[in-house]
């Protein structure tokens, strides 16, 4: 008996002991952060669903991707560039402010772009050029969209991922409300309450992050503008591959809502919104992969990293939390789908959900693949990888949408992500057990 309490103790211990290491813990928490945005996501998509109409819920999530397309173009990859060189440089608050200059800067010219070019480039969004409200709103929430590339990467890269979870939850909690008001007067009643929901909670929960969980947890970073431009030059080719890899992969997503709207026509916004809800919804089971690899690349870029053991414990606490999620989210996909209220999301979304649910199969493929990648400093590969993957998704989206609508969407998306799979498997296969250790790079140089 007593030999059975001292293993049960000595197992009990050694779980206690990895769950608190680096690796488990930001792991934890990147997925908590985003659990709790996704959940409560889907608590404030029940309650716009019943407040807004199918069309107007469409149109402004068209719109909102949109920004968040232009947001990661100008990100221009500095932050996967943060988490690798932050751990190296002797000036960490100097290294933020510049690349968070340089990603607003790039937004708000983004931002005015789209501006003069929408009426003709996206008809279906020029509605944003009727209201004052809309251009405005457009511009701060692009720089909103843009800026946590730099700033969560940081939090990442010096292992404090609760600064994310914060600011997650008061995106989650502010864009209830939100909601809701503007919903209850006229003049933003339709569309534009949706719309500015979204943009004010993710203006709000960036303020957060930038002004009082950041300098938290980095000592003496107060957000302001920078050009420290030697300090960033030397991760500046790194973050440019990862970046056109980022940009060309988000494109393979953000802009699915323009390529719904102009396939599908009139029918397109309604369709907008059943995909949307039902990426949501999906999106569950991929934050788990995401989030233990991004927790994986930032311990493997510490000083004397155990890059072996870690991407084992990753692939393993991945493998053991996927299976039962894509069981329970298959089997219970049209119940959530009903907790919406109104029965047209559920006939609607609950096919492309079916399906979209076994994304996260080579979405947890390549992420092992992709953060082996990112960790050797290469970054044409990734480039390479999310141009198959964009390329299927979109050209055969187009194929598909027609053929079979948003399920046949949602088929061409599983299948772009899985056609990287094989290349990125070509190039990455090699583990790091046998790898020799990497020499230390030279620390990045003070302005």
């Amino acid at each position: 008996m007593e030999e059975t309490f001292d293993w049960a103790r000595r197992l009990v211990g050694g779980t206690w002991r990895r769950v608190k290491a680096p690796l488990y813990r930001n792991a934890f928490l990147i997925m908590l952060s985003t659990v709790l945005g996704q959940g409560l996501g889907f608590f404030f998509w029940l309650v716009v669903a019943r407040f807004y109409a199918t069309t107007d819920v469409g149109y402004a999530v068209a719109l909102f991707q949109t920004l968040a397309f232009l947001g990661t173009l100008a990100s221009l990859g500095l932050g996967v560039g943060i988490i690798r060189y932050l751990p190296e440089t002797d000036d960490k608050p100097s290294l933020v402010n510049t690349a968070a200059t340089i990603a607003g800067g790039a937004a708000l010219i983004l931002a005015v772009v789209f501006l003069a070019v929408v009426g003709f480039a996206v008809p279906d969004l020029a509605f944003v050029l009727q209201n004052p409200i809309y251009p405005a709103a457009i511009l701060v929430t692009t720089l909103a969209l843009a800026l946590p590339s730099v700033y969560e990467q940081t939090s990442y890269a010096v292992r404090r991922a609760d600064v994310v979870v914060w600011k997650t939850l008061v995106i989650a909690l502010t864009k209830i409300p939100f909601v809701v008001a503007l919903a209850l007067v006229p003049l933003t009643a339709g569309r534009i309450g949706v719309f500015l929901s979204l943009a004010l909670a993710t203006i709000a929960g960036v303020a957060t992050e930038a002004f009082v969980l950041l300098p938290r947890v980095l000592p003496a970073f107060r957000p302001r503008l920078r050009l420290a431009l030697a300090r960033v030059r030397p991760m500046f080719r790194f973050a440019l591959g990862n970046y056109s890899a980022g940009v060309i992969g988000a494109a393979g997503f953000l802009l699915l809502p323009i390529l719904i709207l102009n396939v599908l026509g009139p029918a397109g916004a309604a369709n907008v919104a059943y995909y949307y809800i039902a990426s949501v919804v999906a999106g569950l089971l991929s934050i788990i992969p995401g989030a233990i690899f991004t927790s994986f690349y930032a311990e493997a870029s510490q000083k004397n990293a155990n890059r072996s053991v870690d991407e084992r414990r990753a692939i393993l606490l991945s493998i053991a939390l996927l299976i039962p999620g894509i069981a329970v989210l298959w089997f219970m996909s049209e119940e959530m789908l009903s907790w919406f209220g109104d029965p047209a999301y559920a006939a609607g979304a609950v096919g492309a959900l079916r399906i979209l649910v076994f994304g996260s199969i080579p979405a947890f493929l390549n992420s092992i693949l992709g953060t082996r990648i990112r960790i050797r400093k290469r970054s044409a590969p990734l480039v390479v990888g999310s141009t198959i993957a964009t390329a299927v998704t979109l050209g055969l989206g187009v194929l598909l949408l027609k053929t079979n609508g948003i399920d046949g969407l949602a088929i061409a998306t599983v299948l772009g992500g899985a056609a990287a799979t094989p290349y990125l498997f070509a190039v990455a296969r090699t583990s790091f057990r046998d790898e020799p250790a990497p020499p230390a790079d030279p620390p990045v140089p003070r302005a």
